[in-house]
């Protein structure tokens, strides 16, 4: 599905390269775990291959296809959950998925509760995103990666910062991701989490 070719990257003015001559391929429905450090560039590459940084040395192909000639359609199959929240704090949960779902145009609002559902967060739909506990928050962040019903998902260190249990639902949510045939590319400085998957 994903070849990463001799990638490599670095920021303005850094002394070290952030990614350097990566290259490595990613099955269709596999669950790739990467692992380590802060600042390892683990993030990077995620940002790298879901086309929110530019591709400067080296190339990124699915399916044989270079990333930036992906059609809209094709682009739509692949979701992304950041490590930082990525909704509207002072909008609602749903409204959250709402105005995601509209950037995807899926107006199927079965959708949206099977999310809900899915991210146990239907008793909280009607709570503005800012007043949900942190594993709330990273379950409203994984809901809206999920949106478009991705074929590949990248999920950078979305266990950060959470309780116990939180992390554990999450987890095992991602596991059920793998068991739909659902590719998936983790990044966690967590080894046992990484184990788990």
């Amino acid at each position: 599905m994903i070849q990463i070719q001799s990638l490599s990257h670095r920021y303005p003015k850094a002394e070290t390269a952030a990614l350097d001559n990566v290259s490595f391929d990613i099955a269709d429905g596999e669950c790739l775990g990467l692992l380590g450090h802060n600042g390892a560039g683990k993030t990077t590459l995620m940002s790298l291959l879901a086309g929110l940084q530019e591709v400067r040395q080296g190339e990124i192909l699915f399916d044989g296809k270079p990333l930036h000639l992906l059609s809209r359609s094709e682009r739509q199959k692949i979701g992304l959950v950041p490590q930082d929240f990525a909704f509207y704090p002072q909008l609602s949960v749903w409204d959250n998925l709402l105005f995601f779902s509209s950037l995807y145009k899926v107006r199927d609002k079965s959708r949206l509760n099977a999310l809900l559902e899915q991210t146990d967060l239907t008793a909280h739909k009607n709570k503005a995103a800012k007043h949900l506990s942190g594993g709330l928050k990273r379950r409203l962040n994984f809901a809206i990666g999920l949106i478009n019903t991705p074929q590949l998902v990248f999920l950078d260190e979305i266990t950060v910062g959470i309780d116990p249990q939180s992390r554990r639902f999450i987890l095992d949510s991602v596991a059920d991701l793998t068991r739909q045939g659902v590719t998936v590319v983790y990044t966690s400085h967590y080894l046992s989490e990484i184990e788990q998957l």
